[in-house]
């Protein structure tokens, strides 16, 4: 796993998922064979590379391929554009080849960078420049995204916003209550804090949750596996 602020990349031999949805705008391709993806509740389907948008429900069996996922945070960025391409991108084999390399042979992040920057720009064109739906919530997902303590009744204030209004827009404009984005923030910090060499119930500590259990609930109906995947994984941070 590379990890960056607003970006993971996964690569790995892939296990299955039960269905979830989560915030991010998730990319994936088989690198080797193919898995099976079912969408908002349908059938399993054989399939080799797929886009999937934020809130969207799915379920991957990987049949022990060699997957790439790219997550996406997309902030509140206007996604009609891309949504209405076609469901499954044409892959590129040399896209496909330096991913399997960074699988294989582990590099700094700021050696994956381009390789993400790649895919992103292929499969997602011009999105890095989309606007926002309000620059307002854009105002509070950076504050938060510096703090993810802060406090909404006075985040609200800040933004000239009543609490209740404040709350509705930001639902509306990222597709998440507050408080689920606050738990997709700590789950980042989570895994960030993994990488540092903290075990699971440490990152769960210091992320601000509960405990571990409370943590590995949010984590299973986040990405439909148990955190303790994240064991068997390198994380690049």
């Amino acid at each position: 796993m590379y990890l960056w602020r607003g970006r993971a990349l996964v690569l790995g031999v892939d296990t299955d998922s039960t269905p979830h949805a989560h915030h991010a705008i998730q990319l994936s391709v088989a690198l080797e064979g193919e898995f099976r993806l079912a969408r908002d509740g349908a059938e399993l389907k054989p399939c080799r590379a797929a886009i999937l948008w934020p809130g969207q429900q799915h379920k991957i069996a990987a049949n022990g391929a060699l997957i790439a996922h790219l997550f996406i945070d997309p902030a509140q960025r206007i996604l009609e554009p891309w949504r209405q391409r076609p469901p499954e991108p044409v892959i590129d084999p040399g896209l496909c080849e330096a991913l399997t390399d960074a699988w294989q042979i582990p590099r700094a992040l700021d050696l994956c960078e381009p390789l993400v920057q790649q895919w992103q720009q292929g499969w997602l064109p011009g999105f890095e420049r989309a606007p926002a739906h309000d620059a307002r919530i854009a105002q509070a997902l950076a504050w938060l995204a510096a703090d993810p303590e802060r406090d909404a009744a006075s985040t609200a204030t800040e933004l000239g916003l009543s609490q209740r209004r404040f709350s509705q827009l930001f639902s509306l404009h990222t597709g998440l209550p507050l408080r689920r984005y606050l738990l997709w923030m700590r789950l980042l910090d989570a895994v960030a804090r993994l990488a540092t060499g903290a075990n699971l119930t440490t990152a769960a500590h210091h992320a601000g949750f509960a405990d571990l259990a409370h943590m590995s609930r949010v984590f299973h109906a986040t990405f439909g596996v148990v955190p303790s995947t994240l064991s068997r994984i390198t994380i690049v941070a």
